[in-house]
């Protein structure tokens, strides 16, 4: 799932919170406030997103927390630093923390094979609880299942969830590859039930939430009414924002079901950082990145990921994409600074905006960190089961695209659930629309493999704009979708040309 980055014009249509408090905000110079602006009224004005939260912290304090844009585009409701966001993945840290939280009152041991905990699971014996915390467990994708849609219109218990893909074989040894896994997180889910005999969400309320004051927080609950909350909106292509599709929260569990603010998420990023929830090992082994079997680093302890920066820096990070919703959640060590960005758009360039506010706040001006994706494989082949050679691969994803442009979707070649969104006539529309930025040339940047669906990632570049071209195959060669986004939209447009 991805997110999309877009908030509300600037001048009366975007409205802004007010400052977490006049002395707080007095740390940021009039000019980095404006700069912030301009990044908000930016992406609100290219309809990355309808608002945009932005939360900014110096050494644990936040000092700055606007919300700008509508979180509801309907009623043209606007925003505050208070709305509540889906937060998507950034779920992963707190059932990471969870599951060392139990392990500091020794209930559980992450060395321990899954089995151990979910007596009968399939291929429990194989896979550590390591392994399910740092995506490198090899358990099928229950997302990718082409009855996703369907299934996920009704509430659904974790076993219920993992019942959909865990008989299925693993994708590969446990602890040899790294491959971002939503199952693995469900099921640290229902592990936590088995040990804490509490609900999933229970246990946060109760032993995350509540202690460390998120009272703006919550395990998300759609039979709650609640009046600051952001209405999910996606955007296909480059076509109109429109309301998402409803899917049941509770298939996000322990992988993304958990909504919040900015202030709030500050809170938890000090409870990790600097406070005592976990005991300085558990903190520890959640911010050490796992290493393969072959030694290659993945880049990711449990829940987080940890990249490198210019001059010795790092930030520790995750990003969240769900339906409606984009965020991220970003910690520049070194700098002592905290980014969080919340958008209510799928897909969201989040991180365009969180590298354009560190620049905003970090003097001199840093290099820009790269994104938080998962860690790409090499390019050169592709990892279908179907054995596309690289140029047979880029030819199919061109050819696709060229032709849906053109006004000829070949709806045959898709799995089912593409197919029922791609007949529909608007989204046809939109990728006409596309012919208005200009001939095309396709380069690959990333290649994702979720079994059992590999996603091709490919930079459009175009006279008008350099937009993302996200092209998915089933291992049967089924097309299992196509998605085209502004990855920036802070670059400048073009200058036109000259007349002649």
């Amino acid at each position: 799932m991805l997110t999309a980055l877009l908030v509300v014009a600037s001048g009366a249509s975007a409205q802004q919170s007010a400052p977490a408090g006049s002395a707080a905000l007095a740390e940021l110079t009039p000019s980095e406030v404006a700069a912030i602006d301009k990044i908000a009224s930016t992406v609100i004005e290219r309809k990355a997103t309808p608002s945009v939260a932005i939360g900014i912290a110096k050494n644990g304090r936040l000092v700055f927390a606007k919300a700008y844009g509508y979180r509801n585009l309907d009623d043209k409701v606007p925003a505050d630093a208070d709305t509540m966001y889906g937060i998507g993945s950034n779920t992963k840290q707190f059932t990471a923390a969870a599951i060392l939280m139990l392990r500091d009152e020794g209930k559980l041991d992450v060395d321990a094979p899954v089995g151990r905990y979910l007596p009968g699971i399939p291929h429990g014996n194989e896979v550590l609880i390591r392994n399910l915390l740092t995506h490198t467990g090899g358990y099928a994708e229950f997302t990718e299942i082409d009855d996703i849609d369907r299934l996920g219109a009704r509430p659904a218990t974790n076993d219920e969830i993992l019942e959909t893909v865990v008989s299925r074989p693993l994708g590969f040894k446990p602890g040899t590859k790294w491959q971002y896994s939503n199952t693995a997180f469900v099921m640290l889910a229902r592990i936590i039930e088995k040990l804490s005999g509490m609900s999933y969400s229970e246990f946060l309320r109760a032993r995350i939430f509540d202690p460390l004051g998120m009272t703006r927080t919550r395990y998300e609950d759609q039979q709650l009414v609640e009046s600051n909350r952001a209405t999910g909106y996606t955007r296909f292509a480059m076509g109109e924002q429109e309301h998402e599709a409803h899917l049941d929260y509770t298939w996000f569990s322990g992988a993304g079901a958990i909504e919040s603010t900015v202030a709030d998420l500050e809170k938890w990023n000090n409870a990790i950082d600097r406070g005592t929830l976990l005991t300085p090992a558990s903190r520890e082994m959640m911010h050490t990145t796992f290493k393969l079997a072959d030694g290659t680093d993945t880049n990711y302890g449990f829940g987080l990921f940890m990249r490198s920066l210019p001059g010795g820096k790092h930030v520790v990070l995750h990003g969240g994409d769900t339906t409606g919703f984009g965020t991220q959640d970003a910690r520049f060590v070194e700098d002592g600074i905290d980014v969080i960005v919340l958008t209510n758009q799928e897909p969201a360039s989040y991180n365009a905006v969180m590298n354009a506010l560190y620049r905003v706040v970090v003097t001199p001006p840093s290099p820009t960190p790269p994104p938080a994706n998962a860690p790409s494989p090499a390019p050169s082949a592709s990892p279908a089961r179907i054995a596309y050679s690289k140029p047979e691969l880029d030819a199919l994803a061109r050819r696709w695209l060229d032709d849906a442009v053109a006004g000829t979707v070949d709806l045959a070649k898709l799995r089912p659930s593409a197919r029922a969104i791609l007949r529909q006539p608007r989204y046809q529309a939109a990728l006409r629309d596309l012919a208005r930025f200009g001939p095309r040339t396709y380069r690959l940047v990333n290649v994702d493999r979720r079994a059992p669906t590999s996603s091709y990632q490919y930079l459009l570049q175009t006279p008008q704009r350099t937009l993302l071209y996200l092209f998915s195959v089933d291992d049967d060669g089924s097309i299992a979708g196509a998605e085209v986004f502004d990855p920036n939209p802070l670059a400048p447009d073009p200058a036109p040309a000259a007349a002649k």
